[in-house]
């Protein structure tokens, strides 16, 4: 079952026959007797918060919910402005929640009822501006569990816990040794900050690690002393496990310290010998490939401690292998945010206070443009795309230690030398076309997260003369690319373009002429079977346009067989 669309609610209400409207209420729907604007506004409000801390659903107003019969139970709706009820309950519901409110023409009564449709939440919980929160259970609006309505703004972010008081911290709980790593950070990274000028109380307040004298959570996980994290935020744990091989733990820390201490902890590990790097000769230079390139373990880290859940007794877990480094972070996704749209999604902090001080220390952007940059910075060398992946209580990214392709990043190097940088963007299509002959627009869609119009205008760029990384092949909208035969060699070797490319279209007539010299006639299946057109929709686009071209007046084919599946011929004077 679903939300009912109008014709639906039009078959129910012919239920009130043999039953009250209560007896057709159900998750997705609710029926309402019309009180009066004002009062109803009010019922509206109360009820789309419940319907959006669920499922969605609507809401009926004209019907009484306890009298059988059309003619007693419908008596309509009346009286109401549909842009104002509308608008009340956007500013009636707290976080402000778009509804779709119509009428619905009925012969009974004041002949229309009043219907309000209700998205499921996508900020939830969602309550009144009086401040009452409910959620649909069957038939019926129950209030929330205070608890489970405290754990879900937390972990919605609604709340956000890390601006919240760190309740029985004190300012000399704060260790000055980490108030100075983080001013070393700063003035390191953007050392014109006014930051750098204020003195301490100041500093702590800039960053909100302090708010109106009290001690923020922000403030305790990165300035709180370890004896004072290990008591007042046990869950604040991070834990790094080096793995020698599949069954070999090497290294098994497990700490509970300030979070600057961590990020630079883990800086260390990362650019010393734990991830070896391999030397790559271009030209007078040489790049340096580590096995897992700092930007994206740094961003990785950060990330996973500032959007985990803090009400979850978790750790934070990173793991490193020799084969891929898998961070994992309690708290699944922010409502919204997915494996698949998490690259072009806006950021959406559950820990916000903390998010803007690492801002603030220039430690990340507030764009979003982490995430990117831990794809950019493997697949510019080559390397296998990151992966996340996500449970309602946990995500986790794995970064993967494929062998660089030095090709690759040669050819990225030079096109950024001559003026022709290569994005992302271009590196999505191209690890997907390491992997697969071609890629049509709805594939490329897919792996860039985009729209197909926008997916399909990367494509075209890359086919452009400025790039020249692609070919297309067809013009319609189900054209297909693949790499150009420059590229195709040098990434995956010197057959790849010919076998990708296919027979060589001048000799596509004379296949025919000989293909028919044994057969009677010839389809698009056949064509596209005896040219290794393959059989994706513009190959049998092409197949067709080929067909209608050698079939024209001054053509060697003639057209025959039923509209919808047409064979061919030989004319003949083409005969033999």
């Amino acid at each position: 079952m679903s939300i009912p669309t109008d014709p639906e609610l039009l078959v129910l209400l012919d239920g009130l026959a043999h039953q009250p409207a209560d007896a057709l209420e159900s998750q997705w729907l609710d029926f309402k007797q019309w009180q009066g604007p004002k009062d109803d506004l009010k019922t509206a409000c109360e009820t789309a918060a419940c319907f959006a801390n669920a499922q969605g659903g609507v809401i009926v107003f004209g019907v009484s919910d306890k009298l059988r019969g059309r003619a007693v139970a419908i008596h309509g709706a009346k009286g109401f402005d549909l842009d104002v009820f509308r608008r009340g309950i956007y500013e009636g519901v707290s976080p402000a929640l778009s509804v779709e409110v119509s009428v619905l023409t009925v012969p009974e009564g004041t002949g229309q009822l009043l219907v309000v449709r209700v998205p499921a939440g996508e900020h939830k919980p969602y309550g009144t501006t009086a401040g009452m929160f409910k959620q649909r259970e069957g038939k019926n609006c129950m209030p929330l569990d205070p608890q489970a309505f405290r754990l879900s703004q937390l972990r919605s972010g609604v709340v956000d816990w890390s601006g919240a008081p760190a309740e029985g911290v004190e300012l000399a709980d704060l260790d000055r040794v980490q108030i100075e790593r983080a001013r070393n950070m700063l003035r390191a990274k953007d050392p014109s900050s006014g930051l750098l000028d204020l003195a301490e109380p100041e500093f702590l307040a800039g960053l909100e690690a302090v708010r109106d004298g009290r001690v923020t959570h922000t403030g305790l996980l990165l300035f709180g002393r370890k004896d004072v994290l290990a008591s007042r935020c046990p869950q604040a744990q991070f834990h790094y496990v080096l793995l020698r091989d599949e069954t070999t733990v090497a290294r098994n820390d497990i700490d509970r310290s300030p979070l600057l201490e961590i990020v630079e902890r883990m800086d260390q590990v990362f650019q010393g010998p734990l991830n070896p790097e391999e030397e790559l000769e271009l030209g007078l230079f040489k790049l340096r490939i580590p096995q897992f390139p700092l930007e994206a373990v740094r961003e990785a880290v950060l990330n996973a401690l500032t959007h985990r859940d803090y009400s979850d007794a978790g750790e934070v877990l990173l793991r490193h292998s020799p084969d891929e480094l898998t961070v994992t972070s309690p708290g699944g996704f922010i409502a919204g945010i997915t494996p698949e749209n998490i690259l072009r999604h806006e950021p959406r902090p559950r820990n916000r206070t903390l998010a803007n001080a690492f801002v603030k220390l220039r430690l990340v952007e507030s764009s979003g443009v982490g995430r990117k940059r831990i794809y950019r910075s493997a697949l510019v060398y080559g390397k296998r795309r990151p992966s996340y992946t996500a449970t309602p209580v946990s995500v986790t990214l794995r970064i993967f230690n494929r062998g660089a392709n030095p090709t690759l990043a040669r050819m990225v190097s030079e096109l950024d030398a001559r003026g022709a940088p290569v994005t992302l963007d271009h590196l999505l299509v191209l690890d997907a076309l390491l992997h697969a002959d071609y890629i049509d627009t709805a594939s490329a869609a897919e792996a860039l997260q985009l729209p197909r119009d926008e997916a399909r205008q990367t494509l075209e760029l890359m086919a452009s003369a400025q790039l020249q990384l692609l070919e297309r092949r067809g013009h319609t909208g189900a054209a297909t690319y693949h790499l150009a035969k420059n590229v195709a060699t040098h990434l995956k070797g010197k057959a790849a373009y010919t076998r990708t490319r296919g027979l060589n279209p001048i000799r596509y007539a004379e296949m025919v002429r000989e293909y028919l010299s044994d057969h009677r006639s010839i389809g698009n299946k056949d064509l596209r079977a005896l040219l290794a057109l393959g059989d994706s929709a513009s190959a049998v686009v092409e197949a067709s346009r080929l067909l209608s071209k050698w079939s024209a007046s001054d053509g060697f084919l003639v057209k025959s067989g039923p509209v919808n599946r047409p064979h061919y011929g030989l004319k003949k004077r083409d005969g033999r």
